[in-house]
């Protein structure tokens, strides 16, 4: 069954690892956007086209670059255009247009919409469409954010539009210009809510995953577009173990899209992924597809189908695996073989595309488990001259403490015995080296202990024979001072001669 089943990337725990994203999706964007134009960002807030979207930057969720990318290691390669698959504790994990939805809300329906024509109301969008100027959004945050105030109202309305499309929906770099066709659609905003943003921020995710594919193995890290936060909360949603690592929900009764009910620090390291997939349960809880399901059975509605999907046998034989229920804890995925030439020249392209993205900028960069660059720790702070809200996540060491001590407490009965042997091997040689470093960690403190009170015991005989020296002293000198005090009283006691007075001759 092996060999009819998809390869992963890499092979178990031979993930490589990263210091850092450049990610393009920025949520940083939003908070400025609310700091500067209050009043038309919570006009846009009120609709329910992307407002799901934008509360992601309020509930202060933070970006996991080492879960992200740890993710795209364990890709199980498959023929499939519009999905991808994805393996943790052994189990397949699907990533498609259905889970998308259900993360983001979205509109994913295609339907024909006009947008050739369009109404000149000789407004700044306006003149940016009939005189095909160029506009991104670096040029927004240096330059027309600040003139904006000129504008009209519904102007500087479209400008939060179309920051929240280009910096979020579809995560692209801040200096890629605008297209025509999101001006455009922006001036009739009925147009822009049935737009199908969901399926084409979709697509350009995946194309996004598989661009990136190529620049897993650079320890320094490389830059990835799209919307990676839809991608992360995908993970936290499909294994709950996950959500309660890197953050929380915000209501236990939430019902809009998923998206919106997270908050938290998001710090998860490549250890604490190792720990969760070697202790996962049996009984753990892993969601292979999301939102449409009945009677346990899936069910894959039409809005989600493609027609121009790509068969391959391999998926269907793993969805009716996962509709059997089968136990997929002791399945071993094969490898995807790439041979030495393969690798030279995906690294070549890799690094020259590197170099042409570096060139552009403008990505944030992402640190491991510290979400947002200098906002490394919680609280008040002051980035670029401005106040930045930061949301306190207390309890996040506290989950992942019980969480890792529930799973220690588990019975783990899937680990073979190979693995079992392993493990106790290697807590054996931890606890040995443990031990020789406990020991002459001891026996350098006890030589050190020796020293110093010897050294002290020299200091101290010192001491005191510095201070007898000095009572013998005091001793005699008082003893002369005795001796010379009956002579000077003599003296002084003597008896007086007195003159006898004489009377005068007459």
């Amino acid at each position: 069954m092996c060999s009819e089943l998809p390869n992963r990337l890499y092979g178990e725990g031979l993930e490589p690892q990263v210091k850092k994203i450049n990610k393009s999706c920025r949520l940083k964007l939003l908070e400025l956007l609310r700091e500067k134009m209050e009043p038309e960002y919570k006009e846009v807030m009120k609709d329910l086209l992307f407002s799901h979207i934008m509360v992601i930057e309020e509930n202060g969720l933070k970006f996991s670059a080492r879960l992200v990318h740890s993710f795209l290691c364990r890709e199980l390669m498959t023929s499939k255009k519009y999905e991808k698959w994805f393996s943790f504790a052994r189990t397949p994990l699907r990533f498609s247009l259905q889970e998308y939805h259900a993360v983001t809300g979205l509109n994913v329906k295609l339907e024909k919409i006009s947008v050739v024509k369009w109404t000149d109301d000789m407004g700044f969008w306006s003149k940016m469409i009939k005189t095909n100027w160029r506009i991104n959004l670096k040029l927004i945050k240096e330059k027309y954010l600040e003139e904006s105030r000129i504008w009209t109202w519904v102007d500087r309305v479209r400008m939060i539009y179309l920051c929240v499309i280009m910096g979020v929906v579809m995560g692209r770099d801040e200096k890629v210009n605008f297209p025509h066709l999101y001006m455009k659609l922006t001036m009739d905003l009925e147009k822009l809510r049935r737009y199908p943003w969901g399926l084409y921020s979709f697509d350009f995710l995946l194309k996004s995953i598989d661009k990136a594919k190529d620049k897993l193995e650079k320890k320094e890290g490389y830059l990835m577009e799209g919307f990676l936060f839809a991608f992360q909360i995908w993970i936290m949603e499909a294994i709950p173990a996950f959500g309660e690592i890197c953050g929380r929900k915000v209501r236990s009764n939430f019902t809009g899209p998923m998206c919106g009910n997270w908050t938290g620090c998001a710090k998860c390291s490549y250890q604490d992924i190792i720990d969760l997939g070697i202790l996962f349960p049996e009984d753990g809880i892993l969601h292979s597809f999301m939102d449409f399901h009945k009677d346990g059975r899936v069910v894959c509605s039409d809005d989600f189908v493609r027609k121009d999907e790509k068969k391959d046998e391999r998926v269907d034989l793993m969805l009716d695996i996962i509709q059997r229920k089968h136990d997929w804890k002791k399945h071993v995925w094969g490898v995807v073989e790439t041979t030495s030439s393969e690798m030279d020249e995906d690294d070549e392209e890799s690094e020259q595309e590197e170099e042409g993205e570096e060139s552009e900028g403008g990505s944030e960069t992402e640190f491991g488990e510290s979400s947002h660059g200098a906002s490394t720790a919680d609280g008040a702070a002051t980035v670029s001259g401005r106040k930045k809200r930061k949301h306190v996540d207390l309890g996040a060491a506290s989950r992942k403490k019980k969480l890792f001590c529930d799973l220690g407490a588990t019975p783990k009965g899937s680990i073979d015995t190979d693995m079992q042997r392993f493990l106790e091997g290697l807590v054996q040689s931890s606890l040995a080296v443990f031990g020789e470093k406990l020991s002459q960690q001891i026996t350098d403190r006890m030589d050190k202990l020796e020293t110093v009170v010897t050294d002290r015991l020299g200091t101290l005989e010192s001491e005191v024979t510095q201070l007898r020296t000095a009572l013998l002293l005091a001793e005699m000198v008082g003893k002369t001072d005795e001796e010379a005090a009956p002579s000077k009283s003599k003296n002084n006691t003597a008896p007086s001669k007195k003159k006898v007075p004489t009377k005068r001759k007459r």
